[in-house]
């Protein structure tokens, strides 16, 4: 991926909690279980070869890819869409999986460094 892209967007975070701590972090628990949810579901679709669980996970982390801005792991994500049209779980899908896996754990790597 050539061009670079922001993991998340902590200043929407801080527009939203007007500087309450508890709901931020609220919001970073939030976010750190929707990202391990999709990455473990994400992963073992792949690994399964099953688009329908694939599917799912995309759907169910949308919002928060847009709320938070998580432009890197949306990239990826849609990156992982087309290939799997084009190719199924075939050429590039390993890469895919990697690419995926190491835009998940940055996100949630920068939600923990960010406490």
């Amino acid at each position: 991926m050539s061009k670079q892209f922001k993991n998340i967007d902590f200043n929407k975070i801080e527009e939203m909690v007007e500087d309450d701590v508890d709901f931020r972090n609220q919001l970073l628990d939030a976010i750190t279980v929707a990202v391990e949810e999709l990455r473990n579901t994400y992963v073992r679709g792949i690994e399964e070869k099953s688009l329908p669980t694939i599917k799912q996970a995309r759907h169910k982390i949308k919002p928060t890819l847009g709320l938070f801005d998580l432009e890197k792991l949306a990239v990826i994500i849609g990156n992982g869409k087309r290939l799997l049209l084009e190719n199924g779980f075939g050429d590039g899908i390993d890469r895919h999986k990697e690419e995926f896996l190491d835009a998940a754990n940055e996100v949630l790597e920068e939600v923990k460094q960010y406490r």
